[in-house]
């Protein structure tokens, strides 16, 4: 797609979150991983991949779960609207659902990730690449992140 919006703009359902990224995604794709079932409650969680220094939040806060000792997942309190979630330690990167992009026509995946727990009869017809959670960069950084007890710094800027 050439004529992508920029900045790109998202937010929950009911208006109350908002955010906005100020770069195009580095990566877009889908989320097979067990823990991305349960959060989205779908088979995949379609993501995308925004440096933190360009996603900020511009309107209200999301509330946000510690899912594991890795990842927090950020949803609206007023409407359930799952908005972004991160890893708390080792990557500077925020993932947007697709699903709350006001234009997620504009970006199509590129990946597919965590697919060991991807579910045996969803055939999804693409030749993506694919990759395992444990192969992944980001999980391998944050995972030796808070192996090693590394703190980190605020992962979003608020207006």
């Amino acid at each position: 797609m050439e004529n992508k919006a920029m900045p790109i703009i998202g937010g929950c359902m009911c208006g109350a979150v908002r955010y906005e990224a100020t770069e195009p995604p580095q990566k877009v794709g889908y989320c097979h991983c067990r823990m991305c079932q349960k959060w989205t409650g779908n088979l995949f969680f379609p993501y995308a991949m925004f440096r933190n220094a360009a996603f900020r939040i511009t309107q209200g806060e999301p509330k946000f779960y510690k899912s594991s000792a890795l990842v927090e997942r950020g949803f609206c309190a007023n409407c359930g609207t799952q908005v972004c979630d991160h890893y708390l330690k080792g990557v500077d990167h925020m993932f947007a659902t697709i699903g709350s992009l006001d234009h997620p026509e504009d970006w199509p995946p590129n990946e597919h990730a965590g697919i060991e727990s991807q579910v045996p009869w969803l055939v999804i017809h693409d030749d993506l690449p694919r990759m395992r959670t444990d192969e992944s960069p980001n999980f391998i950084a944050a995972k030796a992140a808070v192996e090693q007890g590394e703190e980190r710094e605020d992962f979003f800027v608020k207006s």
